[in-house]
């Protein structure tokens, strides 16, 4: 007997020490339903694994899938990926027993709007995550109720994966055993590069995550440094009125105390009257001017209690006008949420096509959000900032060289080499042909290769 056309599905449950949950896929369909709900999984995006399995419970195909629970433990009611279609359609894999699986995960999806849906396996020694499964469907498979083609004649040896010591191969002369080694080792291969590609695609998401938090950090820094510089002119031009006002009293004052002394020099004949009205005066003035300093003291510090009140009364009021848009918006568009939330549960998907993002899943109550602004929808999805996505898509658009040169500053305009993904951009670098300009001096060897893209 050449086969068996006996499979099973089953699915498996991962967290960071292994598998710790496994179940019949027709279990997993009522959970998809809503019949019932995993109250241990409350609240978690869990690690699942889609198994096709023979009857000599060997896996031939997976799918590693992503699924999010809610408080109750019930799973997103929005969830639609396509296990059988992605095993099906899915790539080369580790031989787990039944030659090279057909294998779907982040790195190697079939569909590439379920990419962010799905995960990538581990493939460390000690900790594969194939090994783990195929242990537990070779020693539990029966248990869990998948069925076993009794016909078959045994099972061949299990071939061994990555983390598995193989076997020493002796003899210097060709052999049935030299060519079963040699396939061994191109599996391996096969193994180690797919190992290679899940790590080299983790390491690519870690770094776009980092670079797109380090840009909301840079932005939010250069926000407040220009919040602080603005209160800082305010109070400097405050202070400048405020010592001007000061040195016009003070003027004043002595332009008094000057014209008291020559009234004085004038009616000294009046002797001690004169001299005690001019020290009544003066000591009125003094007065005056305490309570003028007093007075102006209070305004500045009034004023100073203004300039840090103002910025939370002003965020307490973006807040409620944001609250008030948001109520309108929702009383405006239940009916069309409504209508849209209908759409979906049919099984209707909402794609969009946005450069740089490719084809974008947008869920119904994310519509309103992407209909507002669909570029900072779309920027999410690439990990970068708004303002770093439009700059990348004129560049995009169009990649020139936009360094100013010549008199009126304008654009150089020379063609440069466009950049495809928008996390890899740079401002100010890749739009920018440094050997060019600010003279664009004759660069053949760039519209060589212009010419080639």
């Amino acid at each position: 007997m050449a086969g068996s056309s006996v499979t099973s599905e089953a699915i498996l449950f991962y967290d960071r020490k292994g598998i710790f949950k496994s179940m019949l896929h027709a279990d997993f369909e009522a959970i998809l339903d809503g019949m019932v709900g995993v109250p241990e999984f409350a609240r978690r995006e869990v690690r699942g694994a889609y198994c096709l399995v023979n009857g000599q419970l060997k896996i031939k195909a997976m799918v590693l899938f992503l699924i999010e629970f809610d408080d109750d433990g019930m799973a997103d009611h929005t969830w639609n990926v396509p296990l059988r279609h992605l095993a099906e359609h899915g790539g080369p894999g580790p031989d787990m027993g039944a030659g090279p699986i057909r294998l779907a995960c982040r790195s190697q999806c079939p569909v590439a709007w379920h990419q962010d849906q799905l995960w990538d396996p581990s493939m460390k020694p000690g900790a594969n995550d194939f090994v783990a499964a195929r242990d537990l469907v070779r020693q539990r498979g029966a248990k869990m109720g998948l069925e076993v083609d009794d016909d078959l004649p045994p099972p061949r040896a299990v071939p061994t994966l990555s983390d598995e010591p193989a076997p020493t191969v002796k003899g210097s002369r060709a052999d049935p055993r030299e060519d079963a080694e040699r396939v061994r080792l191109a599996r391996t291969i096969k193994e180690l590069r797919l190992r290679i590609h899940t790590l080299e695609s983790g390491q690519k998401e870690e770094l776009a995550q980092l670079r797109y938090a380090q840009q909301q950090k840079e932005e939010i820094l250069s926000a407040q440094l220009e919040k602080v510089l603005m209160q800082f002119k305010t109070l400097k031009s405050q202070n400048a009125a405020l010592r001007e006002q000061n040195g016009s009293l003070k003027a004043q004052v002595e332009a008094l105390d000057r014209a008291l002394k020559e009234q004085a020099g004038r009616d000294a004949e009046q002797g001690s009257e004169v001299e005690r009205l001019a020290e009544q005066y003066r000591l009125t003035l003094e007065q005056r001017l305490e309570e003028e300093r007093a007075r102006l003291a209070d305004e500045i510090h009034t004023r100073e209690m203004d300039v840090l009140t103002r910025d939370e009364v002003i965020s307490q009021l973006r807040e409620q006008l944001a609250t008030f848009k948001r109520d309108q918006l929702d009383e405006a568009h239940s009916g069309a949420r409504k209508m849209l939330e209908k759409l979906e549960d049919l099984g209707l998907s909402f794609i969009a096509f946005h450069p740089g993002a490719g084809h974008v899943s947008v869920p119904a109550g994310q519509i309103s959000d992407y209909m507002d602004n669909p570029q900072a929808f779309a920027a999410r999805k690439c990990l970068v900032t708004e303002d770093h996505y439009r700059a990348w898509l004129e560049h995009y658009e169009n990649p020139v060289c936009r360094v100013p040169v010549g008199p009126d500053q304008a654009p150089c305009g020379k063609r440069v080499i466009r950049v495809d993904v928008p996390n890899q951009f740079k401002p100010g670098v890749s739009d920018c042909n440094s050997n060019r300009c600010p003279h664009c001096r004759s660069d053949s060897s760039i519209d060589n290769v212009l010419k080639f893209r």
